[in-house]
Parts: structure tokens; C-alpha cells; sequence
């Protein structure tokens, strides 16, 4: 069977609040200062009559579920088809979901609202029901221009290499005796290893006109962009940088569809390096409790991740250019899944309820509890949370999108992954490439490995994963049959 001509639109716009707005990424609050580079939002159309797919990505913290029933239905007016629609985020810490206020909602199922910190927030603060305006407009603009922009092109692929990413699980200890600290002090005398490796993998698909011309870029890099993440402005962090030297190399008309690999044990940060200069800058990080500034020039950092991806990406035009398919093989599925959720046991949830309850009597209205209060009770806190979540159901339930695109096969994911599930995948499946989107659709925390787990430390816990190893295991197995059907078909 001959396949039918592709079609393909592509569209961009700012996501740039004009007012501050509440930040995610960390367990303190944060409202944003200043605007320190602009936040942007892409979009991919694809389309061949018979099957259509596209591709959001934006650069934020989370996918913004909370929008998401407006946003079908304005779309779904326009006669979007919203389930062929695939939302995927960068991960910058210095961006919103525009959230009243993430965290509080939790936090009050476990203690009396009047013990919590109290947050002063400007009066104009883009968030809750404002904020969700400013999202749904913005978002359903930009896929609305995409799809009426499609018009006849081709794809071609290519992939490549950049190093971005360092493991921010280092372990100590001696023997087999080893525990994991993440973003640990590795010039510490019983510093023994990381956990797991690196992914320096760049997966990349080029779109073209008619004509030939270079239109947009897909690039699949396993590294969430983190480098600027503790502090009050909003970025797009190493993303910024990085658009702008690609277009520099291919033309500033150029669209850029930023999306994260498997990276749940991954970060922009070199710890064996940066460590020896930053001994008490990583005790406050890990506490979570202010803005840290740490010795080392974070601009500096963005500018070198951008020059590298770019010439990764550069290197493989040069390739791709010459392999331009206008009629490629074109599937996608979404795909129902439900794994089994990660278990707390009666002990575990006794201990913390103990802990909790001790916790809560410290405090009152007039002597509420600080964010470094807070903090500290994050752990316990989320044991109670499973626990009832356990009680109520067993299995977290999402949707994947698996494509094919020509011999490229792409497969969506809600999780901060580890690497070694992605490699699984891409190693085993019948696709000459896969590309593995994290945090898509969804916001299922950390899936960590059984060494993740055996090593401890934030990540790996309870209380900031859904799923465990088991569920790594399945979303493996389940991500390549569906994968592998489409080239048995």
C-alpha cells in the first residue's frame, strides 16, 4: 500500500506571563520577580488524511491537567481533534502551571490550614482562575495556527551526540553499604560512585517543504532544563540559548520542538566538578527551604549546552538533508495504561502518622509552621497520602502516544524517568530510533529503578513516586508491543 502525503504545519508563541506568577519545581514557594528570558510554546501538526498527531511543547514544570477540560472543548469546537493531541514540558523550574497554589491542596489534607505558612502574593499574580485563561487562550491559539497551517512536506531523521547530562545520584558509603544523596556533595571523602550512567544521545527529525527547505526541528534531548531552577525569574533555562543557536546555524525561521528524554535521574549539573566549590550551597539545596546561589556561572553553562545540541544538531542536517521522505509511513495510537501503584505498608504508614501527628503539635495559629517546617515533613506527609490513595486504588491510570514516522518511532510517557527504562526501549524495538518524551500528558513523579529505591534519597521515596520498578518494568513491556505492532502491520 502506497502511503499518502504528509501534511505538516507548525506554530510558536510566547507563554511569557506579563505579571508575576507562582513557580514550580521546588518544595518553597516562589513568586516570580523579573523575566529573565521568555517562555515559549511549540507546536507540530501532522496529518495524512487517514491519521493525524500533534505534537505541544512547552517550556514548563509540569502538563497543566487542570486546563485541560476548557482546552478540550474550545479546541474540540474549532474541530480540533484533542485526543490525537500530545502535551509534553521541558521541565524548567523557573516557569508556572499556573496553579492557585500547587502544593497547598495536599498539604491541607494533612494539616489544620491555619497552622500552614501564610504566602504573601501580589494582587495581580496570573494564577488560578486568571491563570488558566492566560493558558487556554495561548495554548489554544497556538495548536488552532498549526493545524491551519498544514500543508504538503517531508520528514527525515537523524541522531547524534551532546553531552548535557550528569547523574545527580551520587552514593556513599563503603563496601556494598552505599546510599544515594541526590545532588550530593561528591568531594565528600566517602564519595563512591553514581548510581547509573548518562544519556548523551540527541534523537532528532527535520521537517521540509516542497522545496526542500528546511521548516522545524524535533529534538529529543534526555536532560530536563535545570540549570537556573533555584532562583525568582521565570527562564526557559538552557532552552533559550539553544533555539537561538540552532536558528543561528539554520535560518531564524526555523521552528523547534524542545522535548525531554528519559531524564528522572539526569540534570544539566556536573557534581564531580562543581562539588569541591559549592559544599555548603548543595546542603541548602537539598534542604529546600530558599533561593541558593551556588559558585558557578549559570548563563555560562546554558550558552555551552546550546552551542553542543546545536552542532548536534547541525551534524545531523547535514545528513538528513538528503534522505527527505514526502509519503512516509505514518501511525499513531493512544494508548490506555494503568500500572500498579507504589505501596506503603501498615507499618510505614503508622510511622508516619506518628511523625505527623507530632509534627502538627508544635504548632498553632499564632506560632504557624515555616516552608523549612514544611519541608521537613514532605516525607511522612506523602507516606499518609499513599497510603489513602493504596486504599482507594490500586492502579495509576494514564494515556501514551506511540507514532511511527517512517522508520522513527516515538513513544510519550507522564513520568520523570529513569534513563535505564529509555534505553530498554530503545535498544529492543524494531524502530531504527525512539524518541522517549517524559512528563507528557500527565504528572506521575519519579519512576526510579530497583537501585534507586535500594539507594534511597528524594526520587525514589514514596512520597515523590507513583509507580515503582514493577511499573518500569510494564511500561518497558507495553510501550514496545505496541511500538513493535505497527512495524508487524
Amino acid at each position: 500500500m502506497r502511503e499518502k502525503t504528509l501534511k505538516i504545519g507548525w506554530a510558536q508563541t510566547s507563554i511569557t506571563p506579563s505579571a508575576p506568577t507562582l513557580m514550580e519545581g521546588q518544595m518553597y514557594m516562589r513568586c516570580s520577580q523579573y523575566i529573565h528570558d521568555p517562555l515559549t510554546a511549540s507546536a507540530l501538526a501532522l496529518d495524512n488524511g487517514d491519521t493525524q498527531a500533534i505534537l505541544v511543547s512547552m517550556d514548563m514544570t509540569e502538563v497543566p491537567l487542570h486546563a485541560f477540560g476548557r482546552l478540550r472543548t474550545e479546541l474540540e469546537n474549532l474541530g480540533i481533534p484533542f485526543e490525537q493531541i500530545s502535551f509534553n514540558v521541558t521541565h524548567t523550574h523557573n516557569s508556572s502551571s499556573f496553579y492557585e497554589d500547587f502544593m497547598r491542596v495536599e498539604n491541607e489534607q494533612i494539616y489544620d490550614p491555619h497552622i500552614l505558612p501564610h504566602f504573601d502574593m501580589p494582587e495581580n499574580m496570573v494564577c488560578g482562575e486568571m491563570g488558566q485563561d492566560f493558558f487556554v487562550d495561548k495554548i489554544r491559539d497556538l495548536i488552532a495556527d498549526a493545524w491551519e497551517k498544514r500543508a504538503p512536506g517531508g520528514i527525515s531523521y537523524a541522531h547524534d551526540y551532546a553531552a548535557v547530562a550528569f547523574n545527580r545520584r551520587p552514593q556513599f558509603g563503603a563496601g556494598e553499604d552505599l546510599e544515594t544523596t541526590m545532588y550530593g556533595d561528591c568531594s565528600r571523602k566517602d564519595f563512591v560512585r553514581f548510581e547509573s550512567g548518562v544519556d548523551t544521545a540527541v534523537e532528532l527529525l527535520y521537517t521540509w517543504d516542497e522545496q526542500q527547505n528546511l521548516t522545524g526541528v524535533v529534538c529529543n534531548v534526555p536532560c530536563p532544563s535545570q540549570v537556573y531552577e533555584l532562583h525568582c525569574f521565570l527562564s526557559a533555562d538552557y532552552w533559550g540559548p539553544t533555539r537561538s543557536a540552532i536558528r543561528e546555524k539554520l535560518g531564524k525561521n526555523v521552528y523547534i520542538l524542545p522535548v525531554c528524554g528519559a531524564a528522572g535521574d539526569l540534570a544539566p549539573i556536573d557534581l564531580t566538578y562543581y562539588s569541591k566549590t559549592n559544599k555548603k550551597a548543595l546542603l541548602d539545596w537539598g534542604g529546600q527551604t530558599k533561593e541558593v546561589f551556588r559558585n558557578f556561572d549559570m548563563t555560562q553553562i546554558c550558552q555551552g549546552i546550546g552551542d553542543r545540541v546545536s552542532e548536534a544538531v547541525l551534524r545531523g542536517y547535514r545528513t538528513a538533508r538528503n534522505y527527505i521522505a514526502y509519503r512516509p509511513v505514518f501511525r499513531h495510537q493512544v494508548l490506555a495504561m494503568g500500572l500498579p501503584i507504589r505501596q506503603v505498608s501498615e507499618e510505614e504508614y503508622r510511622k508516619a502518622v506518628k511523625e505527623v501527628k507530632e509534627i502538627h503539635g508544635r504548632f498553632t495559629e499564632e506560632k504557624p509552621m515555616t516552608m523549612s517546617d514544611l519541608v521537613k515533613a514532605f516525607e511522612p506527609q506523602g507516606v499518609i497520602l499513599r497510603y489513602r490513595q493504596q486504599e482507594e486504588n490500586s492502579v495509576y491510570e494514564f494515556k501514551c502516544h506511540i507514532l511511527r514516522l517512517g522508520n522513527v518511532g516515538i513513544a510519550t510517557n507522564p513520568f520523570e524517568l529513569y534513563q535505564e527504562y529509555a534505553q530498554r526501549i530503545k535498544a529492543r524495538a524494531e524502530a531504527e530510533q525512539v524518541f522517549i518524551i517524559q512528563l507528557a500528558n500527565g504528572a506521575g513523579g519519579y519512576l526510579p529503578t530497583r537501585a534507586a529505591v535500594a539507594g534511597g534519597s528524594y526520587s525514589s521515596k514514596p512520597a515523590s513516586t507513583m509507580c515503582g520498578p514493577e511499573g518500569g518494568d510494564e511500561l518497558v513491556e507495553k510501550t514496545l508491543e505496541r511500538l513493535d505492532a505497527f512495524w508487524e502491520e
